[in-house]
């Protein structure tokens, strides 16, 4: 799900900027590479998408083991649905600065326009997500250095976006863990 929700914003990022360049900027929005053991190497001339943190909706988030929310409307119980935001960091890697900062305006502009996407307005938004938003994040002078130091890749223009949230639910798993599916389970142990 986490690779629905990344394609889907370089999906529609990629259309906005083509629309607003009247056509002269065809899919700019690139995943950054990321070479073995942790090389992270940015596309020329584009708006370099890189996922940079993935931390669970505590909020949401019930203290239970198992929740007695079953999708069918049964009673039973199943696993508490796993509910995530995303850290997602566009990066601009252009020869001319400026032309990067215009690009990047772009993507400012478009999150400012689009703060909720959910299935009514963006209909390509795969089924299993419900609805996204995102913020810009603020981060600190400090913090920014720790994060570029984290990456090892040159300092560059650039915007961090929080996606709330990502909701991983598995029906299908919650009723085979819970179901007559597995019969009776044996523990053997060893005796020495």
């Amino acid at each position: 799900m986490l690779d629905h929700a990344l394609t889907f914003f370089q999906e529609q990022l990629n259309t906005y900027i083509r629309i607003k360049t009247g056509g002269q900027r065809e899919d700019i929005v690139r995943f950054a590479e990321i070479q073995p053991p942790k090389e992270v190497t940015l596309t020329s001339n584009a708006i370099n998408m890189l996922l940079v943190n993935v931390e669970e909706e505590r909020i949401f988030r019930s203290g239970a083991a198992y929740a007695s929310n079953s999708p069918n409307g049964a009673s039973g119980f199943a696993n508490p649905n796993l509910c995530l935001n995303l850290h997602l960091m566009f990066i601009t890697n252009f020869k001319e600065y400026v032309e990067g900062l215009r690009v990047l305006s772009l993507v400012l502009k478009f999150f400012r326009s689009y703060r909720l996407f959910d299935q009514q307005k963006f209909p390509s938004l795969n089924p299993e997500i419900e609805q996204l938003s995102t913020e810009l994040v603020n981060l600190s002078f400090m913090e920014q250095g720790e994060l570029w130091r984290s990456l090892e890749i040159p300092c560059s223009p650039s915007a961090l976006y929080k996606v709330r949230m990502i909701v991983f639910q598995d029906e299908d798993m919650d009723a085979l863990e819970t179901g007559r599916e597995l019969g009776d389970v044996q523990i053997l142990t060893a005796q020495l």
